[in-house]
């Protein structure tokens, strides 16, 4: 089966665009004229101009795995509202797949549909796309399992806007105070290999001793010029170097480990993690997933490799009959509270839920601490790059200002 996109003309002359699903374009065209249509226009729906056949059909396959979250977020939420509202999933799929023209996801909502209609189901049919993970292709599957895929495609729609926020936080947390920082290095740098060697050049006429700030300034200027490109390709190496390292397990254990221990920062990157993975695991076992495959699953989503490693210790414990919250307590990676509140939930027979409100505190946590830290972040590197910034004029004026007292 193969989905065309076709405009047609009723009995009445109103025109109508819409999608069918046939064998052929021939077989489709017929379809249409039992509805008392006349096609006027058709076309495959992976080739939008209906030209270069299979080779733009291969193209569009090449972008299904380059959705981006933000559409897939989308897609994932028309698709849960449509199912809820008792429609057919292959209608919720063709409807959904109207929505994106032009957009990769449609061509893939379209392939899962006609997937369906061969007799997969709706999990099988997305685990052969790279558009969808395995966290999603898995909670899917539960929720067939369970009968409730509505609510979990509700929850996964909810899970996926909860994760695009909070990634937007850590952009908005890393990136803008590094461009600020590296826009201050770069005044600086500016100011001390152009604007100081003209106006030092000066101070050979004045035939005295220099002040120890100005002496300072001028030999870092001059390190600045004889060296700066080889500073920068140093840098630029040690870079290169560290991200081809970060991809060694051993020592991606040791920058990870470091991290966690880290003050400030060490917290930050646990909870964030922490909130990734109790999000997910709420999400799991709200729709029927046995804990330990919950687990196994949702450690998927830990970018810190000691969490992730803790984890895997975890389940092995849980499956030898320990439970949950007592596993997590003797490799202490998680927050305490989080860990707390997992075993009371545990005691309670609402695991799902205490996940859930761990994730809700967590998330919290997270932004409260990022809003903090980039309100302070900004006036912190504006007054460091005034300071530089006067010290500089200090070292040029200080000369001038002994000359003028001397003259007198």
């Amino acid at each position: 089966m193969q989905a065309y996109d076709y405009e047609a003309v009723n009995a009445k002359g109103k025109t109508s665009k819409g999608t069918v699903m046939a064998t052929s374009a021939r077989a489709a065209r017929r379809d249409l004229r039992a509805r008392d249509l006349t096609p006027i226009n058709m076309h495959a729906a992976a080739d939008k101009k209906g030209q270069k056949g299979q080779k733009t059909e291969k193209k569009v396959k090449e972008k299904v795995g380059k959705v981006k979250t933000k559409v897939l977020t989308q897609a994932t939420r028309q698709l849960a509202i449509l199912v809820e509202a008792g429609t057919p999933v292959s209608e919720a799929l063709k409807v959904t797949a109207l929505q994106f023209e032009g957009s990769p996801m449609r061509t893939s909502l379209l392939e899962v549909r006609r997937q369906i209609l061969e007799g997969r189901r709706l999990s099988q049919a997305m685990s052969r796309d790279k558009t969808y993970s395995p966290l999603y292709c898995s909670m899917v599957a539960s929720g067939e399992d369970s009968g409730q895929l509505g609510p979990v495609l509700t929850r996964l729609a909810g899970d996926l806007e909860s994760a695009q926020k909070v990634r937007r936080k850590v952009l908005g947390a890393t990136v803008y105070p590094i461009i600020l920082s590296v826009v201050a290095l770069g005044v600086i740098t500016i100011l001390m290999v152009t604007v100081v060697p003209k106006v030092v050049s000066q101070f050979d006429s004045f035939n005295q001793e220099l002040p120890r700030l100005t002496k300072i300034t001028i030999g870092i200027s001059e390190w600045l010029q004889a060296n700066g490109l080889w500073l920068v390709l140093g840098i630029a190496l040690g870079v290169a170097v560290f991200i081809q390292a970060i991809k060694v397990r051993r020592f991606r254990l040791v920058v990870d480990r470091f991290v966690l221990k880290l003050p400030f920062i060490g917290n930050l990157n646990r909870d964030m993690n922490a909130a990734r993975f109790a999000r997910t695991m709420a999400g799991l076992l709200d729709s029927g997933t046995p804990v330990l495959t919950a687990m196994g699953t949702a450690k998927n989503t830990l970018r810190n490799l000691v969490m992730y490693e803790a984890t895997d210790k975890v389940i092995e414990e849980v499956r030898g009959g320990s439970s949950v919250g007592g596993a997590l307590k003797r490799h202490p990676v998680f927050p305490p509270l989080m860990i707390h509140m997992i075993a009371s939930g545990e005691q309670g027979g609402d695991l799902g839920a205490m996940f859930a409100i761990a994730a809700d505190y967590m998330e919290s946590e997270f932004d409260s601490s990022t809003t903090i830290v980039l309100n302070l972040l900004e006036p912190a590197i504006i007054i460091f790059l005034g300071g530089v910034v006067m010290m500089i004029v200090a070292a040029i004026f200080l000369p001038i200002l002994r000359l003028n007292t001397m003259s007198f």
